[in-house]
């Protein structure tokens, strides 16, 4: 798969996660997507303020960021492209 074609689907399974009720999915795997879309967009976790606060939530969404951290942004693209597609079998 060429660069352009990783893009246009990691947009498209974006598009349908969006579109989805967040609430169906499990918590382990919205943590995992949450992760996985930080990574692709590069957003640093270290500076994000939503960990400012010393809350459970706060602590899981940064333990799975450090987990991704040494991923590349194709392969962030290419786990959450396959979450998505086992969550919801194409076509979409």
């Amino acid at each position: 798969m060429t660069e352009e074609e990783l893009d246009r689907e990691f947009e498209a399974a974006f598009a349908k996660a969006s579109s989805q009720e967040q609430s169906e999915v499990p918590l382990e795997l919205q943590l995992h997507l949450y992760a996985y879309y930080k990574r692709v967009i590069d957003e640093p976790y270290v500076s994000n303020r939503s960990f400012e606060t010393n809350d459970l939530r706060s602590g899981f969404k940064m333990n799975a960021l450090i987990q991704v951290q040494q991923l590349s942004k194709n392969e962030a693209k290419e786990r959450y492209i396959e979450i998505i597609k086992k969550l919801y079998p194409k076509p979409w």
